[in-house]
């Protein structure tokens, strides 16, 4: 039960004020749980008496919410501060607050203009206010900023909310002891700060501050303050863990069935419908559906798990929420602009299409479609696949694949957490069958017996080879990331960002080029071709592709060409022959055309050239083809495209030009200007280019993570130095002239 304390001041005399709150002890352990709020209204100076006063602050009688009213004003330098007890504890704090409109005259340089907020005991502090910076607009909006009183831009959280037009604003600080700090804007729910990585435990007190510095100042007024303290706060701590640390990956990879590599010789024939087992549930990835009744049940080459249909699921575990089924305390700032009927978690799709929009949890960015939302029980027949998900937690911090941390509700974080798939089958399948793509309702069936090992070749493996369980656990399970981003995929599954998608892919793929025996690379065959088969699923369903965004597209064509040809699916294998119009980051990030460092392919941009049109993106931002112009003529687009071919493209694309060059797959990729440009990229010296760069732009380049002639990883630099040189295909491709049209063309228009 939450305890309270209650202090009534209007026009009362300071006595009655000093009397009830040296009756705080006694109302906080009453027991009762009731709940009042102590209302300043401002009305004479007496108010003030318990205030902390420094500088300007004043009564001002000719300026409050209504007739005959008065204000706090506080005029710059000013500050007031109101001890509310002597313990950091929850409670709610309102005030309006009048704000003019009055901003500097360069808004661009960093100064702080007036704040108002909540105070800790040891001085840790969160406050709204008007902050000015290069990277913020406060003569556009609010800024609340956490800190220890001196340090202003320590940690700032862009509010979004309007400073026009002039008048008074509503400020609500809700300090729940269950859910944490939350801010509200006339009484409108706005982004706010995580109380708990800002160091706060609750408040002891309020203060306003009031603008700081010379030139053109502001003065605010703070009208009808509303106090409701209450009971300690007891917030969840975080966690934070690692799906893919070795003990994990050695237990989720430990072999529950023999490996065997499928070949035509010991093709093994499909079971018997009776042969099957009958099933009431099955389970994986911690996901548990639940039959109607009893189901003949069977499972694909890489584990999944099929139903011979009609069947009807009528209970998946963790049970699937919805609106005011999810506690208050995991609603995240996306679930909060939702309306209650919109939230879900731990939500599920039956055949979710190829297209950027989901309903797996309502924390989802941008692809969020509350029209898709299915609920219980759910008929499946023969060609359904149903994708369940487990949703991320608040608090909960997951190490994701290779190198970021994803935690709901912050940033572009994904919210969820793992995916499996089900799929619906008219008869059993053979125990080499794949998983049909789950996007796929034709189920084609691909075998492993007929997979062409013999296109993978031997080569010598390097010292820094990784541990080949990591990359089996990294494509183990269903890469269902339908949309763009990152926002949707689930984290226990599969890459968050291109960059990392690339190498990856990359890896998985030199791995499987290398002189390991057959038996350890079984399972990494069958895991990466079958997410070849899901994505070339779900761009034969129509999908437009993911196409170049600074780091973001990378990766997802690499291992659909792999499983086309290795399956012998020459519709796969030439993926961009037989949807020219589908887009990929790596092919629309490279093209043939004049550089300003002399060689003769080039990166194509932050956001390169559409695959359908033809045409630079330019995104409104300059995002598109720049390399054929010399630094002295960049502008911002075209330097945010540069620290994006150097942070999170190029560097990321090395082991898949390689594996694609060792499988002589060069010809069914059918993008050449993409091996050139990593050739360049790593046989270029950019030591002079970098000076240049940096000479005409001030831009500084000269990071060992951000100079060309590397991998991030160093299985890919070994691999690269030892093998590359010894291929057939000529290093200098990158110095040759090439037809030059398609970029010509992607600049002209």
């Amino acid at each position: 039960m939450k305890h309270v304390i209650v202090c009534t001041v209007a026009a009362l005399s300071i006595l009655i004020f000093a009397v009830l709150c040296k009756a705080e002890t006694k109302v906080l352990t009453d027991g009762k749980g009731m709940e009042s709020a102590h209302t300043f209204t401002f009305d004479d100076k007496e108010t003030l008496a318990d205030w902390t006063i420094t500088s300007d602050v004043t009564i001002d009688s000719t300026k409050g919410r209504g007739d005959g009213r008065s204000s706090l004003k506080v005029a710059p330098g000013g500050k007031a501060l109101l001890k509310l007890r002597d313990g950091d504890e929850s409670g709610k704090v309102e005030i309006w607050v009048y704000d003019d409109g009055t901003v500097p005259e360069n808004p661009k340089l960093g100064r702080l203009g007036p704040r108002w907020g909540l105070v800790q005991s040891d001085g840790r502090l969160l406050a709204v206010g008007i902050l000015y910076a290069a990277y913020l607009g406060g003569n556009e909006g609010y800024t609340a900023t956490a800190c220890n009183g001196r340090d202003w831009f320590d940690q700032l959280s862009w509010l979004g909310v309007n400073r026009r037009p002039a008048g008074w604003h509503k400020w609500t600080f809700d300090f729940d002891p269950e859910v944490g700090l939350q801010l509200f804007h006339n009484d409108k729910q706005v982004n706010s700060p995580d109380a708990r990585k800002t160091g706060l435990e609750g408040f002891s007190a309020f203060a306003v501050w009031g603008d700081q510095d010379k030139g053109r100042k502001q003065t605010i007024w703070l009208a009808d303050l509303s106090v409701t303290l209450g009971g300690p706060v007891n917030l969840p701590p975080t966690i934070e863990a690692d799906p893919y640390n070795e003990k994990t990956v050695a237990a989720e990879t430990a072999p529950s069935r023999p490996i065997i590599v499928y070949t035509e010789k010991n093709a093994p024939p499909a079971p018997k419908l009776e042969d099957l087992p009958q099933k009431q549930s099955v389970s994986q990835y911690g996901i548990t559906w639940t039959f109607e009744k009893p189901t003949r049940v069977g499972q694909f080459v890489n584990g999944d798990w099929y139903v011979v249909g009609p069947v009807t699921v009528k209970v998946i575990d963790p049970n699937p929420l919805y609106g005011n089924e999810i506690p208050r305390a995991e609603l995240d700032s996306m679930d909060r602009q939702r309306s209650q009927e919109h939230r879900v978690r731990n939500g599920f799709m039956l055949n979710p299409p190829a297209k950027m929009e989901v309903a797996y949890d309502s924390g989802v960015r941008n692809w969020f479609t509350p029209s898709l939302i299915q609920h219980l029980p759910v008929a499946m027949k023969s060609g359904d696949s149903l994708v369940s998900t487990i949703s991320m937690p608040k608090n909960l911090i997951l190490h994701a694949q290779l190198r970021n941390k994803i935690e709901r509700g912050v940033d572009d974080s994904s919210p969820i957490r793992t995916a499996a798939v089900l799929t619906c089958v008219g008869e059993p399948q053979p125990p080499d069958a794949f998983r049909p793509a789950f996007c796929d309702r034709e189920q084609r069936i691909y075998l492993a017996r007929n997979l062409k090992r013999d296109l993978l070749p031997a080569a010598k493996a390097t010292e820094s080879i990784p541990a080949i369980q990591q990359y089996i656990r990294f494509t183990r399970r269903p890469w269902v990331g339908t949309c763009f981003f990152g926002f949707e995929e689930p984290v226990e599954n599969m890459p968050q960002y291109g960059l990392e998608y690339g190498r990856v892919a990359g890896i998985s793929a030199l791995l499987l080029c290398t002189n390991l025996e057959p038996q350890q690379k079984e399972p990494l065959l069958v895991n990466l071709v079958q997410v070849g088969i899901d994505l070339g699923g779900i761009i034969r369903a129509g999908h437009p592709g993911w196409t170049g965004w600074g780091g973001h597209g990378s990766g997802r064509k690499l291992p659909i060409v792999f499983a086309g040809l290795l399956l012998g699916d020459d519709q796969l294998a030439n993926i961009n022959k037989s949807f020219p119009k589908a887009s990929f980051g790596e092919d629309e990030q490279t093209a043939y055309g004049p550089c300003w460092t002399g060689a003769k392919v080039v990166f194509a941009g932050h956001s390169g050239i559409d695959a359908a049109s033809g045409q630079g993106r330019s995104r409104g931002s300059e995002w598109g083809p720049y390399e054929h112009t010399p630094p002295s003529q960049w502008g911002d687009g075209q330097n945010t495209s540069e620290s994006y071919r150097r942070c999170c493209t190029s560097i990321g694309w090395v082991a898949q030009a390689l594996a694609l060059r060792l499988m002589h797959a060069e010809k069914s990729w059918n993008h050449d200007a993409f091996f050139d440009y990593v050739d360049r990229w790593m046989y270029e010296d950019d030591a002079a280019f970098v000076k240049k760069i940096k000479e005409a732009t001030g831009r500084d380049h000269d990071k060992d993570w951000a100079r060309q002639g590397q991998a991030w990883d160093a299985f890919v630099n070994e691999m690269w130095a030892k093998h590359r040189p010894r291929l057939e295909t000529p290093i200098d491709g990158w110095k040759q002239e090439h037809d030059e049209t398609r970029y010509r063309k992607a600049i002209a228009e």
